[in-house]
């Protein structure tokens, strides 16, 4: 057996029983998508999770012993192939309800709620944004020009089994950095775009001149250049929410210091980390997992064997296999026959992945964001991932929107409609910790749009367009807030009321002041409320006549009892006239004694005709018998 085969089948068991050794089931992390974030207004993350229990490789190859030369070499190629050698995937529908993903808020995990059931990957092609961009980086250098065509063949199958989300960039390098044989630029899954994917194929060939390269820094710039573009084309406007790297190549680069397997296992972390370049903290991480084709020349001389091994390790150090990364070699004459195998087993590692949507109430007020994902109580312990830390996911944190709990809230609204002038109640999960002077309401005036200030993402603009409903007094402060509430004080305006009788409803937009996040601030998301005209005082009015109605009453009684007597109400009788001795029987009757009319005293003006007479003040006439 040639000495190159040895050395190939040597360190191809040794570095796989070194990264992929059998230990407990892994959660990674592959993408947090912060795209699409509001659904009918609440804030929604999309991750791409996977749980992988990764095998020992001499099991896998032990199929393979007493075979020699190119057959070993291809048995073992055969063998990483099958399913639940290398790994196996867990379906986390099973383990979703161990599950538990959190964002670190000011020092503290805030726990994230699953929205619906975790979605294969497979079966979620057909959601907007679910889908893989794909880099073919194809050597086209003078010394891979005898395997060119196999690498033609295994580009045209990734090709073939495109998904609907998908699009693709097909480059063809050679010796030089940034400039490139072909490339045909981002193409997305439409049929006329995939045809000018096979096109760029046919019509690539690979260079004719020989020279010196660094292929590793010749990859490094395929991803930045690539990768780094992706969103810059006019024929599709959604990002794949997943991306892979495939590297067809004779790993080919001579003496340079850089192109060693040692130096591949340091790009494969690089990789990992997802962002490109890796110092740039502005860009969102992306993990790249890499299929790595190593394509040796059919032919070789003495001098060749001696780089065999370098190249061998430099491919296979790209093979990020913990995060979907695949290694395979192929043989000179074998692209065709090979290809679809090598795509099945790629796609097969990708269906291991799993879109987890989660209801996210709190992000941290900074770019950079830091996550968790764990799986507690399950049978079999599973490794939780924490390396998504201090990184952006692409997303302005005053622009993630308000957790409304839009269905609750109408719920109360539609039992006690909003009035000028009355109290109201929102329900959500709210990140102001009880504090209400965070927590303010604005209203959209009748016959007009939210300002689109407010949508802009820029404070100073958003604080004008309140500025303008502050002015016309459709602010509302908060009575009472709580983490999972906030009753406000409704604005005495009508004209917060926009509509006609059941059909009046009043448009609201909640905002908490200190993270400086809204809720729905579109005509799409805006939470629009049952709301009533202020009801007529009744009660108030009908008091209000009550205390007139006995105020009459009381002035008639006092008119009546003071003027002697009115009518309708009996006079009070005369008191008697005082009885003069011997003569007749008094008046006043009943031969009571009684005070004389006008009292006792000295009659006005001390004299004068009876009934005040001569007798004498204060004294009691004789009662005649």
């Amino acid at each position: 057996m040639k000495r190159w085969l040895l050395a190939l089948l040597v360190v191809v068991t040794a570095t796989l029983m070194a990264r992929v050794a059998e230990a407990l089931p892994e959660a990674h992390l592959l993408r947090i998508d912060p795209r699409a974030a509001s659904n009918n207004g609440a804030p929604i993350l999309s991750t791409l999770v996977e749980v992988v229990e990764f095998h020992s490789p001499a099991d896998a190859l032990s199929v393979c012993n007493g075979k020699t030369g190119n057959a070993e070499v291809d048995c073992w190629a055969d063998a990483v192939q099958k399913d639940n050698v290398l790994w196996t995937g867990f379906d986390i529908t099973k383990l979703q309800a161990n599950a538990f993903f959190a964002a670190k808020v000011n020092g503290a995990d805030v726990f994230a709620r699953l929205e619906g059931s975790a979605l294969k990957w497979g079966d979620a092609q057909k959601e907007p944004g679910v889908g893989t961009a794909w880099v073919i980086a194809i050597d086209g250098s003078q010394s891979a020009g005898d395997r060119f065509r196999d690498a033609q063949e295994i580009a045209y199958a990734f090709v073939k089994a495109m998904q609907p989300n998908d699009l693709m960039d097909i480059i063809v390098f050679d010796s030089h950095d940034h400039q490139y044989l072909t490339d045909s630029k981002w193409k997305s899954y439409a049929t006329k775009e995939r045809d000018e994917l096979v096109h760029t194929l046919d019509v690539a060939t690979a260079s004719k001149v020989a020279q010196d390269r660094s292929l590793f820094s010749i990859l490094q710039n395929v991803i930045s250049d690539s990768f780094g573009t992706l969103g810059n084309f006019s024929s599709t406007q959604t990002i794949p929410m997943h991306q892979a790297l495939v590297v067809l190549s004779n790993g080919y680069a001579k003496a340079d210091a850089g192109t060693t397997g040692p130096s591949a296992q340091a790009f494969s972390q690089y990789l990992n980390k997802g962002r490109f370049p890796d110092d740039n903290t502005a860009q969102v991480k992306t993990p790249l997992p890499v299929i790595s084709n190593w394509l040796p020349p059919q032919t070789t001389t003495m001098v060749g064997d001696v780089l065999r091994n370098n190249e061998n390790q430099f491919m296979q150090g790209l093979a990020n296999v913990k995060l979907g990364g695949f290694y395979s070699v192929v043989r000179g004459g074998q692209g065709q026959a090979k290809a679809p195998g090598i795509v099945a087993a790629v796609r097969k590692r990708f269906n291991s992945m799993y879109v987890m949507k989660w209801r996210l109430s709190c992000l941290a007020p900074s770019v950079e964001q830091s996550f968790s994902l764990n799986f507690r109580n399950t049978t079999t312990p599973i490794s939780g991932d924490t390396s998504f830390k201090d990184v952006p996911i692409g997303v302005d944190p005053t622009q993630w929107p308000l957790d409304i709990d839009v269905a609750k809230t109408q719920s109360d609204a539609n039992t006690n409609p909003i009035v000028p002038g009355g109290k109201m109640k929102v329900y959500g999960e709210f990140c102001w910790g009880g504090t209400k002077d965070r927590a303010e309401v604005y209203f959209i005036p009748a016959g007009s749009k939210p300002d689109p200030q407010l949508a802009s993402g820029n404070v100073d603009a958003i604080k004008q367009a309140v500025q303008s409903l502050v002015q016309q007094n459709l602010r509302g402060s908060a009575l009472e807030a709580g983490e999972a509430f906030v009753t406000f004080q409704v604005p005495d305006e009508e004209k917060l009321l926009e509509g006609n009788g059941d059909n009046m409803v009043a448009r609201i937009i909640v905002y908490d002041n200190g993270a400086h996040r809204l809720s729905g601030h579109d005509d799409k998301t805006i939470l629009t409320l049952k709301a009533a005209k202020k009801p007529f005082p009744i009660l108030i009015v009908a008091g209000a006549g009550g205390a007139v109605l006995v105020f009459g009453l009381l002035l008639i009684v006092i008119m009546r009892g003071g003027g002697g007597g009115g009518r309708g109400k009996r006079a009070p009788a005369p008191p008697p006239a005082p009885v003069v001795a011997g003569g007749p029987l008094p008046p006043y009757g009943g031969g009571g004694y009684g005070p004389p009319p006008g009292g006792y005293g000295p009659p006005p003006p001390y004299g004068g005709a009876p009934p005040y007479g001569q007798g004498p003040p204060g004294g009691f006439a004789p009662n005649p018998r």
